[in-house]
């Protein structure tokens, strides 16, 4: 069980006052993998592996599990709720403590786990190096009121680097594809027709976010 929170509020509750399952859910060591044995070649399938070593099959469409809690009782398991946060199904309340989750959560599956968001809506996390990001610190944190060409230039591996002044800049895209972007006449080369594609959006967050040199080529820091 987690430990119980001293700062606790009536707005900002334990992660102890959910249900234990879902408590278990969010904290217990567990790997949930969506391209292994059993679950290879399926996606509605994920193997979850407990911290005992123990295997369990999730079928998401079926909405069930091997393990005997979710055969033998009325109830969502562990393993199936585990599952639908790891891979972003179901988003975590938003008041639930980062520290708290485990550091494994949802590495190893094609998904992202979401937060709630204060204001009802619903924000993409992501883990850097087995920690997982605030959505309200991270750039690149996917809104549930961003337009769709915003969520692709969050999502998709792209760089950016400063080419010139002012304003250009080279961006390789996840498809190793190379367009020109400049930010002050706001275009790029890539045949998307629309008047600011994914590319463009991607360097202004990068800009906004002192990622880059500004389009005056100054560092963020000078």
């Amino acid at each position: 069980m987690a430990t119980q929170n001293p700062t606790a509020t009536a707005d900002t509750p334990d992660i102890s006052d959910l249900p234990d399952r879902t408590e278990a859910a969010l904290t217990e060591v567990m790997s949930v993998l969506d391209d292994v044995g059993l679950a290879r070649g399926a996606p509605d399938l994920y193997l979850v592996v407990s911290s005992s070593g123990s295997e369990y099959l999730v079928d998401t469409r079926e909405e069930t599990c091997e393990c005997p809690d979710d055969e033998y009782r009325d109830i969502t398991c562990k393993h199936r709720r585990r599952v639908a946060f790891a891979t972003g199904e179901r988003p975590i309340p938003s008041w639930v403590q980062r520290d708290h989750l485990d550091d494994h959560f949802g590495e190893h599956v094609d998904g992202d786990p979401r937060f709630s968001a204060t204001d009802g809506g619903v924000a993409q996390t992501r883990f850097d190096e087995g920690e997982v990001t605030d959505p309200e610190d991270d750039p690149f944190a996917v809104h549930s009121d961003d337009e769709d060409r915003t969520k692709r230039a969050k999502r998709e591996d792209i760089d950016v680097s400063f080419l010139a002044k002012p304003g250009r800049y080279e961006v390789h895209s996840a498809s190793d594809s190379v367009y020109g972007v400049d930010v002050l006449a706001e275009t790029c080369s890539c045949p998307d027709t629309v008047q600011r594609c994914k590319h463009l959006r991607r360097v202004d967050i990068e800009i906004r976010n002192e990622l880059v040199p500004r389009p005056d080529g100054k560092l963020p820091d000078a």
